[in-house]
């Protein structure tokens, strides 16, 4: 993957045609704008958003169609996952099987949104279980059963 042009947002502010003549002279029609203190922007044409959209959505409906039609297709997606996140190779079988169906879910409902960080946030969680999946001194300690501790007050009792 090559890195994306940059520019400064300073720049968009103070030479905005030269930003924009930046932005139209890279190969994907997409501009990082730095920013000092804030998080980074993303300078694109509305053109390349709406193909970006549509591609993703035509993915999603495809994936959506596979697992919903096919045994077959769910197992083999459930098999060449570890390429595209390759962390899944310390969940269990049936988890990674699991993730499959609530990243299509998730993709589904997201592109219906035109929200992807549901999307983003599933991907978060499930290498956080992968995680502790691959430490067993992590798993250990996160599954360990500590028995009965006890009552616990209520959340009013405690402040007092």
């Amino acid at each position: 993957m090559t890195a994306m042009p940059e520019a400064p947002f300073s720049e968009l502010i103070n030479k905005p045609k030269d930003t924009v003549a930046k932005l139209a002279s890279t190969p994907k029609q997409k501009l990082r704008l730095k920013r000092r203190d804030s998080a980074d922007l993303l300078l694109t044409t509305v053109e390349r958003a709406e193909q970006d959209g549509e591609v993703l959505s035509a993915t999603t409906r495809i994936f959506v169609a596979l697992i919903a039609k096919d045994a077959a297709a769910r197992t083999l997606l459930t098999e060449v996952i570890p390429e595209a996140f390759p962390w899944v190779r310390f969940l269990p079988k049936q988890d990674v099987q699991q993730f499959l169906v609530e990243l299509v879910e998730t993709l589904r409902a997201a592109e219906d949104l035109d929200n992807l960080a549901p999307v983003a946030q599933l991907i978060v969680e499930w290498k956080h279980t992968a995680e502790v999946h691959s430490d067993p001194e992590l798993k250990r300690a996160l599954t360990h059963d500590l028995g009965d501790l006890g009552s616990l007050l209520p959340p009013e009792a405690t402040t007092e």
